[in-house]
């Protein structure tokens, strides 16, 4: 199986958007269940992300992209690509508005905003902001190239240290087995059964 590996562009978003629904639980989120409406709030989510980030990597098979690795780092001035994240935004808000999920949805989150200003927020300079492999296909090294890719880029910048934040609906256990301290944990605001974790690894 060949995998190509490259940088983003903006016409990728709307299918990085789609391994996020299909890959990630979005339940640590919103109790909604509407398919459409989730995949809304993976939109709002990502938006922001595609954003803000300095690097995008994706992995392609064919035509698919298979993998992605969003990050962000303060020690370089330079988005990873132009995009207007404000209109995607506003666009899905005014949507999630039109029904009893969607509205369900944006009181979560702000819920969600709430229970974080008040917990004592760790900043970072550097974050890995969004990982993900279709389970479709693992196991050819894909999640390892992207990390290695980011963390090259990351090392290039001069930084020594990132962070990421994860959750146990996802496989934490990588990290914990692959040289990152986990250094902060807490209970998800809708439920207590779903813990957080923040994880910082040093780049030698």
């Amino acid at each position: 199986m060949t995998i190509q590996y490259r940088r983003a562009t903006p016409e990728d978003f709307s299918a990085i958007v789609d391994l996020f629904v299909v890959n990630m639980n979005l339940s640590v989120f919103t109790t909604a269940t509407d398919k459409q409406v989730l995949k809304q709030l993976a939109t709002l989510f990502l938006a922001k992300d595609y954003h803000h980030a300095t690097f995008i990597q994706v992995a392609e098979y064919g035509d698919i992209i298979c993998g992605v690795v969003i990050g962000v780092t303060k020690q370089d001035p330079h988005k990873a690509l132009s995009f207007d994240d404000k209109p995607i935004i506003d666009q899905i808000e005014n949507k999630l508005r039109l029904s009893e999920q969607g509205q369900q949805v944006l009181k979560e989150l702000q819920e969600k905003e709430a229970a974080g200003t008040k917990r004592k927020k760790i900043d970072f300079d550097s974050e890995l902001q969004f990982f993900c492999v279709d389970p479709n296909y693992r196991r050819h090294r894909i999640g390892a190239t992207l990390i290695q890719a980011f963390e090259t880029y990351l090392v290039a910048q001069g930084v020594t240290t990132y962070a990421l934040h994860t959750d146990t609906l996802c496989t934490y256990q990588y990290y914990d087995n692959n040289g990152y301290q986990r250094v902060d944990q807490y209970p998800n605001h809708l439920n207590p059964q779903i813990m957080h974790y923040t994880y910082v690894k040093p780049l030698s």
